[in-house]
């Protein structure tokens, strides 16, 4: 912020971009590490690293060879569990995997111990069923809101399934074996062998 004059969102934008000089130094220190998995955690704010160039640069360049890779997608419990935040994340859930169309994404329900399993069970099944997402917002849901997301539904409804939603807490044991799992799934089909 100092050195180049801005802001605290300015030199967020700025460190991201500038990044990318650095990809061949962030790919050595992670390859002296020799690791089995590596997680990269980016920038909160969503169009950062997702929406401008330098995102899927700096994802597609950090491993070589023989190198698997997926986008993690992250749909925030509380806030997906009224149709038009679910539909909204869904959007951008979409939108992440078409920036990123050569990396494999899984998409996680997290903080799933902050509401009851029904909940859980309810969010999961709109991820299947889009007619019963669709149906519960023509229930649940009135006005410009409603036409809206009664709207948004018919276009997932007619394209097809998106990715998995794998629900995922840190206070359950079984939450990371479970993303494992989906990870292993992806990187063993033949569709991980194009990326």
């Amino acid at each position: 912020m100092d050195k180049y004059g801005l802001g605290p969102n300015g030199a967020t934008i700025l460190a991201s971009d500038l990044m990318v000089n650095y990809i061949r130094d962030l790919r050595n220190e992670i390859e002296e590490y020799n690791p089995d998995w590596v997680l990269v955690d980016t920038a909160g704010q969503l169009e950062l690293f997702s929406f401008r160039e330098t995102g899927p640069l700096i994802a597609s360049s950090l491993g070589l060879g023989a190198v698997q890779k997926s986008v993690s997608f992250l749909f925030d419990s509380n806030f997906v569990l009224r149709p038009n935040g679910f539909i909204s994340t869904l959007l951008l859930a979409a939108s992440v995997q078409f920036r990123f169309r050569h990396i494999p994404q899984i998409n996680i329900l997290s903080k799933t111990d902050l509401i009851d399993e029904d909940q859980v069970d309810m969010i999961i099944n709109w991820s299947q069923d889009f007619q019963a997402l669709e149906d519960y917002t023509n229930e649940r849901e009135q006005g410009l809101i409603r036409e809206l997301s009664m709207l948004i539904s018919e276009v997932f409804i007619q394209m097809g399934s998106t990715s998995e939603l794998i629900p995922c807490s840190t206070k359950e044991e079984n939450s990371v074996d479970i993303l494992f799992g989906s990870l292993q799934r992806i990187f063993n089909s033949d569709e991980s062998k194009f990326y």
